[in-house]
């Protein structure tokens, strides 16, 4: 019983489950934007809201299972190797995790609402154009967001050799980058669907 419970084990289970909440959370949010955007231009009936609520609860499960092992590994590293502490890596991950929270009550305060108020029309006859930047915003940060902790994680040369600040740097630069392609992307979109709507005259 001492062999199964030793310290090392205790990291692998932390590992095992902060690696699980990276896998629902990254998993339930790529589904989600995808299942938005798939839909974009298509009635919304009840069905399809309750499936994107449904998952949307996936996604809200993955984030506290990762913030529960990322505590549990801020603890662990307290008690037996506090000199990872000083990695870097570890403070710009929590920043990003602490994006992905303020996303995630935007999602279920904004995006769920909009959506439910849009059953029986399709979102992009029910919203207006700022409103689906709003929601392709929200979306781009949800989806890069779950992904950067995937990356820093598997990185080891980032491990005590990249300062905190340079890894949130390089985060939000990307973000902000993807979210303006994004928002241009969605424009265009939004305007030729208006031109082929118009009726003829």
């Amino acid at each position: 019983m001492e062999v199964l419970f030793n310290i090392t084990n205790l990291k692998s289970l932390i590992t095992f489950v902060h690696l699980a909440g990276l896998a629902i959370g990254l998993g339930g949010a790529w589904v989600l934007d995808a299942f938005i955007v798939k839909h974009l231009h298509n009635p919304i009936s009840k069905d399809k809201y309750f499936t994107i609520e449904f998952v949307s609860k996936f996604v809200l499960a993955g984030l506290v299972i990762l913030w529960l092992s990322g505590f549990s590994f801020i603890g662990y590293y307290y008690l037996y190797t506090p000199e990872f502490l000083v990695n870097q890596k570890v403070w710009g991950k929590l920043f990003i995790v602490v994006v992905l929270t303020l996303n995630g009550f935007l999602v279920h305060r904004v995006v769920l609402p909009r959506v439910n108020d849009s059953i029986g029309r399709s979102l992009a006859d029910s919203l207006s154009e700022a409103e689906i930047k709003k929601l392709t915003v929200i979306g781009v940060v949800s989806f890069m967001s779950w992904i950067f902790p995937v990356i820093l994680g598997v990185s080891k040369t980032l491990n005590f050799s990249v300062p905190a600040i340079d890894i949130i740097a390089f985060y939000l630069v990307v973000v902000v980058a993807v979210a303006i392609f994004a928002s241009i992307l969605s424009s265009r979109v939004i305007g030729r669907s208006g031109l082929n709507n118009q009726p003829e005259g």
